[in-house]
């Protein structure tokens, strides 16, 4: 018989530390299965992917084909937003019921203050800005000639379907795409990649490593090689503001306001982008963009995990009052 000292603890509540919400041992399916944190994870993961992927892909590739025209544009954001939800948030609240009773005390649903919202909405912008003058430094990497016209093809169609999903002329019809391509990804994805997926390997990996390790699943997921570094580096990022905060609602906010400025800035300069390019970004400027907006975005993480203390402590000042 093992002694105490050997047993690994049954759920994830018990390696966190005090300020994060802890859980008892329940009967549900997950604790029935007897199945390691991590190991669920996984194979949620390959699930869902199927689902996602596979289900959802094949069944948009069947309807539509590879060509996105204005025709068929406002079908396929219908499709993308009902795949969204349908395949990957459903399953991931499925998966999380089966695992806990309280689905939205499992992933954390806990408010956060006006400052810890403005820290996150302004760093999350110019965290934007930064990994944007990357991808231009990236774009001036030289490539192998036999296989450049291969990569540029693929990141051209790449692009192209992404401005074609998010290009619009309205303002009713910016609004819509708002919705399927910033707010409902906001909850669906990191219902997954923070209330299920980090949960889990955070028993294996800690609280931070934990964060870590969902944010670079989270680039990878989403099958896209030419912005796999800024993917991970917003993934990472997400899952430390849950990690700091202990409030999946700061990785929901960072998400939509990432996508948000993203849907906003393609409307803007609309016109630009359908124009030819007159002249390679100067790697000056660019760099220097980066600096700033690498300084404003460390200076927001800094003042958000501050802003994070100080409520904590507020609310275990409140809760010692009250007992």
């Amino acid at each position: 018989m093992m002694d105490d000292k050997h047993k690994q603890p049954n759920n994830i509540a018990q390696q966190e530390p005090q300020d994060q919400t802890k859980f008892t041992d329940e009967d549900t399916v997950f604790s029935r299965l007897n199945l390691h944190p991590s190991v669920y994870a996984i194979l949620a993961l390959i699930g869902i992917f199927f689902l996602y992927q596979i289900v959802g892909g094949g069944i948009t590739l069947l309807l539509f084909g590879l060509d996105f025209t204005d025709d068929n544009v406002q079908a396929i954001r219908l499709a993308t937003m009902l795949g969204q939800i349908i395949f990957l948030l459903i399953p991931t609240l499925i998966l999380i019921r089966f695992q806990a009773k309280n689905i939205f005390k499992f992933v954390r649903m806990k408010p956060i203050s006006f400052a810890e919202v403005f820290f996150i909405t302004v760093g999350v912008i110019a965290a934007q800005q930064f990994l944007q003058g990357y991808l231009v430094l990236q774009d001036m990497i030289p490539l192998p000639e036999d296989i450049k016209p291969f990569i540029e093809s693929m990141r051209e169609s790449i692009e192209q379907m992404y401005q074609t999903l998010v290009m619009v002329q309205t303002v009713p019809e910016l609004l819509f795409v708002i919705f399927v391509v910033a707010l409902v990804p906001a909850f669906s994805e990191e219902f997954l990649f923070r209330g299920l997926v980090q949960r889990n390997f955070e028993y294996s990996f800690g609280l931070a490593g934990g964060a870590v390790v969902a944010g670079i699943i989270f680039a990878l997921y989403h099958l896209n090689p030419f912005t796999l570094v800024p993917l991970m580096v917003l993934g990472i990022v997400f899952g430390l503001l849950v990690y700091k905060t202990g409030s999946i609602l700061a990785a929901i906010l960072a998400h939509f306001v990432n996508n948000l400025v993203a849907v906003i800035s393609v409307y803007y300069r609309r016109e630009e982008i359908l124009l030819p390019a007159e002249a390679e970004p100067a790697i000056t400027g660019t760099i220097v963009v980066m600096l700033i907006s690498g300084f404003i975005a460390i200076g927001c993480w800094v003042l958000l995990a501050k802003a994070a203390d100080e409520r904590r402590k507020a609310q275990e000042q409140v809760k010692e009052k009250n007992d």
